[in-house]
């Protein structure tokens, strides 16, 4: 996705709101290279206006970018990531051992190991397929609502 050899070209791509019932926690904003299909991430509060105060890096060769939600504490966790279709992720759950390593497969969700069985309370959401909407994390599993089809 990075074969942009004259620069890339972003145009706004879409927004995703982050609330927990109604308190607006963030948002996230994307931007997409019109000639390779890049995807540029930022976040931003919801008191700040300007879109590119919270640029995260660029996405690296064959990673997509994700949104991980953890709901085994009393509140919910959540984090952007970068992941290929297949990888560990390395998370800090609430009441479990430092460190634990989830295993993400893309379109499937995430599992405790390679070969175990469905990681419970926690979600992850591709960003591409959830922009121009929002999530609502105070419901379980988080539910989202978004323009695209």
């Amino acid at each position: 996705m990075h074969g942009c050899e004259a620069g890339h070209d972003y145009i706004y791509h879409g927004a995703l709101n982050i609330y927990k019932a109604r308190e607006l926690l963030k948002v996230v904003e994307a931007w997409k290279c019109r000639r390779c299909g890049d995807i540029r991430v930022g976040t931003r509060g919801p008191e700040v206006l300007t879109s590119t105060e919270g640029m995260l890096p660029q996405t690296a060769e064959g990673k997509h970018w994700l949104l991980f939600v953890c709901k085994a504490g009393e509140e919910p966790v959540y984090q952007l990531l970068q992941a290929s279709d297949t990888q560990y992720l390395e998370h800090n759950c609430p009441g479990q051992p430092a460190g634990e390593r989830l295993y993400y497969v893309r379109g499937k969700g995430v599992f405790y190991g390679l070969d175990g069985p469905p990681a419970g309370m926690h979600y992850v959401y591709e960003l591409e397929k959830t922009l121009r909407g929002y999530i609502d994390l105070a419901r379980t599993p988080p539910e989202v609502v978004t323009l695209i089809r």
